[in-house]
């Protein structure tokens, strides 16, 4: 194979030699290799850890980890809610107190705090009456009993929402970490008991909390897996029929590039790791790049058909004028993604691994099958006098027409460029990072819309965990007490928090004049009392195995950008009050801190990806100025893509970031062909007209592999998950930019300011010219 343009694909594009000259043995390799991957199709795993989002070895990331550890963890509890305008009937409100009495039944379950287990003061005897007895069970829910149970100290306000129509059940199960199997059987359990408990009630009942959410996660993960994959096959092979009109060039395309797919699906169950909410989209994705690959190949392989070449040695000229590139294509890729490595979250460098390899694997997968395709199954596709008409040669005049509208109008077009460059940047710099717990749901899935109900009728639902150290003392211990009470009331005087849970909540509670020295000692030694006889579940939300003491507070959901100013401003006042050594956590903390810094660094990943993906350029031309030419072009995109963010008021989420990096990797495709096409075509030719010649050629191509992407991209619109979503939509905005950069920005730049790099630039001794289509007509 020709050596000059052997170099663009670093070698990997040799992968196709031996079979030319083992075609069978090779295709028996190729047999085996899918196989394989096939079987570790058998062995997917889906990731049932929401919390993992933000797992590393970041300091923030273990605080949390031993929180949730030592005290109670707010992303173990299921919360049901129950809504209605009759809920507080007598007949009604009393078979929710039978509703609450069957949920302590369920198999796996530990606990169930609702307004019917609140409990009042104890009394002299140590007996502490339930706030809602029989009969104010039997007498329904009066404006009375609605004021005793909310302004209860204990979890008051977390139960009943202010109008009296909405009750939340907090649902704890036995098990720590519970897996989704046993939240799926509890959730069916729990929904079979409203269904006969509270019958012609009127009331709607929806089981929620963080553990019902990752369980819809992974359905959706599953769902997704189903729907992309299979609409990805179908959108590639629907539009390689429409461009070549022909099955069998529509098969050569469409097989390489599904393999492919399915290949990197099969590797990642082959390496034992489990597909996340980042991950799910990577096997579509290197499906729909080796159609553009494909495409590529194919359209080579069938003009060198139609020049009279056989199957195998059209195959051999379409390799060596196309299989370099496509294969620098898959290693910018692999570059980009390998970019996100430097993150030390575990979920996007997982990502990222998944993605480099599959980038590369697919990439020389698709070389490969292609070759064996068009040897054995090429022969069934004949030329004909019509062979060299199809929708891409049928754009050739119009791409030419592009080229010379950009090298006419070269210095006006690079002006506009560079200022859009600088004005765009601007734009995409001034985003913000923004994140959301619930960003991986629809807002119609009915956990996720019930979560977003009981977070604003129940004074906000995100928890933030303040750990105080007491030291050597006793949490109960008058001086302890006072510590936990200086941080419960310094949290609580600030605005946006809402009431806290704490052991003073609990002193509160016991009642009496906690001001008097001698009554918070008579109240300690009852506390301590009391804390001997609780349960685990119930200590656990107040102190934990090393005498620290817990302060809970929730917030309502908000943005990122505004979440972090609070937390700083509750760690600040707890600080204050209990000492540097009060640490806040909790998953709220935890999302504000880790998604602005973690989307921050991916930004950096962002820019280390366009210095090595143009790197990778440079070292494949062996050229610094084709890389520095290819600079511009390739930065306008992400440039265009966050500019719209900025102006649609979005902030910066991890699948914006995460999609612009990899639609940047794949965006240097059509560069990289432009390049090299440029490279082996019409050296007798002055500048300009060689590169209306090139866009003429490669033009039709470009739009043609970049239609298949953004076809195959439109297939995340089909996602139930909004990220999944955002990744196409972002994805498909820049490659479109891509390639109206490539097409008219590119050239103007190579006729206009970087000319004088070009004008005498000839072909290396050891390439030849591409085989040329008719001249260009003016």
């Amino acid at each position: 194979m020709n050596t000059g343009l052997r170099s663009l694909g670093f070698g990997l594009d040799r992968v196709v030699v031996p079979i030319f000259r083992w075609p069978r043995i090779s295709a028996f390799v190729v047999l085996c290799l899918l196989a394989l991957t096939a079987y570790g199709g058998t062995q997917l795993t889906f990731d049932q850890n929401l919390r993992a989002v933000f797992a590393g070895g970041t300091d923030a990331y273990q605080d949390y980890i031993q929180t949730v550890e030592d005290f109670v963890d707010p992303e173990n509890e299921l919360l049901i809610l129950v809504e209605g305008e009759r809920l507080g009937e007598p007949d009604v409100f009393a078979k929710l107190r039978d509703f609450q009495f069957e949920l302590q039944f369920i198999e796996g379950v530990k606990s169930v705090v609702s307004a019917f287990a609140l409990r009042l003061a104890p009394d002299a005897n140590g007996d502490a009456p339930l706030v809602i007895d029989d009969a104010k069970a039997e007498a329904g829910l009066t404006p009375e009993l609605l004021e005793e149970v909310r302004a209860h100290p204990l979890f008051g306000n977390k139960l009943l929402s202010n109008n009296g129509e909405a009750m939340n059940f907090i649902v704890t199960p036995e098990e720590p970490k519970a897996p989704l199997a046993i939240t799926r059987a509890m959730r069916q359990e729990i929904e079979q008991i409203a269904a006969d408990t509270l019958a012609d009630t009127g009331l709607d009942v929806t089981v929620s909390g963080f553990p019902v959410l990752r369980l819809d996660i992974v359905d959706v993960l599953i769902h997704d897996q189903i729907v992309l994959n299979t609409a990805g096959v179908l959108v590639g092979l629907i539009m390689s029929l429409i461009v070549f009109r022909s099955f069998v060039a529509s098969a050569m395309t469409a097989i390489p590039a599904i393999l492919a797919g399915g290949a990197v699906l099969g590797m990642i169950g082959l390496m034992g790791t489990s597909i996340t909410v980042m991950s799910n989209v990577v096997p579509a994705l290197i499906m729909v790049l080796g159609y553009a690959d494909s495409m590529h190949l194919t359209y080579a392989w069938r003009r060198y058909r139609a020049e009279g070449a056989d199957p195998r040695e059209a195959a051999r000229l379409a390799q060596e004028e196309v299989g370099p590139a496509c294969m620098l294509t898959a290693i910018t890729t692999a570059i980009a993604f390998l970019s996100l490595t430097l993150s030390d979250v575990e979920i996007v460098s997982r990502f990222a691994w998944i993605g480099a390899i599959g980038a590369i694997l697919g990439g020389m997968l698709v070389l490969a099958v292609h070759t064996l395709l068009a040897i054995y199954v090429g022969r069934f596709w004949h030329p004909t006098r019509d062979s060299g008409r199809n929708l891409l040669t049928m754009l050739r005049r119009p791409n030419a027409a592009i080229g010379r509208f950009a090298v006419t109008h070269a210095r006006k077009i690079a002006i506009t460029a560079g200022i859009l460059v600088v004005v765009l940047g601007t734009m995409y710099f001034s985003v913000p990072p923004q994140h959301s717990l619930r960003e991986h749901l629809p807002t119609s899935n009915a956990a996720n819309a019930a979560l977003g109900r009981i977070d604003k009728l129940f004074d906000g639902a995100f928890p933030i965990q303040i750990v105080v150290p007491i030291g050597t003392i006793s949490p109960t211990s008058p001086e302890g007490l006072e510590k936990i009470r200086a941080v419960h009331e310094a949290v609580a005087g600030i605005k946006g928090v809402d009431r806290p849970l704490s052991l003073w909540s609990v002193a509160e509670w016991l009642g009496g004049d906690l001001d008097g020295g001698d009554n918070l000692d008579a109240v300690s030694r009852r506390l301590t009392e009391l804390a001997e006889e609780m349960p685990t579940e119930t200590s656990s939300r107040f102190f934990g195995r090393d005498g620290a003491s817990l302060v809970t507070v929730n917030i309502h959901e908000m943005t990122t950008e505004d979440t972090e100013p609070l937390v700083d401003e509750i760690e600040a006042a707890a600080q204050s009050a209990g000492g540097p050594d009060v640490t806040m956590t909790g998953v709220t903390v935890l999302t504000a801190r880790e998604s602005n810094r973690t989307i921050s660094n991916l930004f950096w990943s962002l820019t280390l990806a366009v210095v090595a993906g143009v790197g990778a350029i440079m070292l494949a031309f062996r050229d610094w100025r084709v890389g520095a030419v290819a600079l511009l072009p390739n930065a306008l995109p992400i440039f265009s893509t966050g500019a719209l963010l900025f102006i649609g008021g979005h902030g910066m989420q991890f699948t914006s970031v995460l999609s612009l990096t990899v639609a940047f990797g794949i965006a240097v495709d059509d560069t990289i062909h432009y390049l090299s096409r440029y490279r082996t075509s019409g050296a007798a030719l002055k500048l300009p007209d060689r590169l209306i010649e090139t866009s003429r050629h490669i033009g039709p191509v470009l739009i043609g592999t970049t239609a298949i992407i953004i076809a195959g991209l439109s297939t995340t619109f089909m996602s139930e998950m909004p990220t999944i979503r955002l990744f196409g939509q972002l994805a498909a905005v820049t490659l479109a930019a891509a390639l109206i950069a490539d097409l008219l920005v590119l050239p103007a730049l190579m006729a206009g300011v970087a000319s004088r790099w070009f004008e005498k630039k000839t072909p290396s001794p050891d390439s030849k010219p591409a085989k040329q289509d008719a001249p260009v007509q003016a």
